[in-house]
């Protein structure tokens, strides 16, 4: 990708430059990749199933839907236009937009897609996909016209996910919280860091071996890994040089099985993705206080393990989607707000770590926005 097109990935650029003077390996970026699965198919099944979102007629968006079918490429010009007339706005104004912006855009591809007797030029196609393009780089206008914060992007994505009304869903999630909830009753080991390492590969060892074949076998392997999980974040600075690759790949075996357990209809396939996404939201929410705890507490000493927080940070605001969004209890809601506040602070300290001097922190909201638009 070229990014003279995509200014998003700056992101990337302010991320990498963090890591300049130091080669190390540190284990705790492992934790990105443990992080990483169910939210891949936690993707893979929103985008599968036919969604559209709904939007208010405002700014005559109801009479552009039924443009749409005579004139695709005119409506999304029109739509054009009217995107390059706007100028600052605020996080709301802009979250409106683009659910304006999805609505319009699914109504135009697919009445091109429905188009199965070729009555439309291809050129016709090819004229939405560059108006297209261009809509997404005055939506990366606006973001970056003011300040954005971490907060912000928790909203944009939750606001604009097609789950957000789901209450079928919101029902199931609610039946299951106890048992997440009560994750927080099991002990969590006070022994050394190999005991802890040891008692991890074990628990993924003995998951893999016996495999999940039940909602009995993914519960209790979500239990055993939570508490092993946690007594490895209560040490986390301590894992600084530890090779953890096989916890990472024995980890992303564990989430197969339960996918695995689906397609056999041992578990449904609902219960694999609440479960597993459930899952993550938490394993998120514990990665980020426990990285802002270690900050204020002055645990983080080197280059390293400056570069691994970093990491574990952006997880929440560059991985959770807008399905993992939608099963967040309140009070979950609450506490990655709160963290969100404390980020900004926690990042300025591991800049002066690692690059004293202006970072472009303040930015990085809305360059990590501006990639999320960029995705859509």
């Amino acid at each position: 990708m070229h990014k003279i097109r995509f200014s998003g990935y700056e992101v990337s650029k302010i991320i990498y430059s963090f890591a300049l003077n130091s080669t190390k390996q540190y284990s705790m970026k492992t934790s990105k990749s443990n992080l990483k699965q169910p939210i891949i198919f936690a993707k893979i099944i929103a985008v599968s199933i036919a969604i559209f979102l709904c939007a208010s007629c405002d700014n005559g968006n109801g009479k552009r839907l039924a443009k749409a079918k005579n004139d695709p490429a005119g409506t999304y010009r029109e739509y054009l236009s009217d995107i390059r007339r706007q100028k600052k706005l605020s996080i709301k104004e802009l979250t409106g937009h683009l659910k304006q912006w999805q609505t319009l855009r699914d109504s135009v591809f697919l009445y091109l897609e429905c188009d199965t007797l070729g009555r439309l030029h291809s050129t016709v196609r090819e004229e939405c996909e560059q108006v297209h393009d261009s809509i997404r780089m005055e939506f990366s206008r606006m973001v970056l016209s003011q300040t954005r914060t971490y907060k912000d992007i928790l909203w944009v994505k939750e606001q604009i996910s097609p789950h957000l009304e789901d209450k079928e869903l919101h029902r199931a999630a609610e039946t299951i919280r106890p048992f997440f909830a009560s994750l927080d009753n099991q002990p969590v080991s006070q022994r050394n860091r190999q005991h802890i390492l040891a008692t991890y590969r074990t628990t993924l060892a003995e998951t893999i071996d016996y495999g999940i074949h039940c909602m009995a076998d993914l519960t209790t392997f979500i239990e055993k890994e939570d508490a092993v999980y946690r007594a490895f974040l209560s040490r986390l600075p301590d894992f600084d040089g530890e090779n953890l690759s096989d916890i990472t790949h024995d980890t992303e075996r564990c989430c197969a099985q339960v996918f695995l357990a689906a397609e056999r209809n041992d578990i449904t396939y609902r219960n694999a993705m609440i479960y597993l996404a459930m899952r993550t939201n938490r394993r998120l929410i514990q990665n980020v206080r426990t990285c802002i705890d270690d900050i204020c507490n002055k645990k983080v000493k080197t280059p390293a393990q400056a570069q691994a927080y970093i990491w574990m940070l952006l997880q929440p605001y560059s991985s959770l989607d807008g399905f993992c969004l939608a099963l967040l209890s309140a009070e979950e809601r609450e506490q990655l707000d709160m963290l969100a506040s404390q980020t900004p602070d926690a990042f300025r300290e591991l800049g002066r770590m690692l690059h004293p001097g202006d970072n472009r922190l303040d930015e990085l909201p809305g360059m990590l926005m501006e990639a999320f638009i960029h995705t859509l």
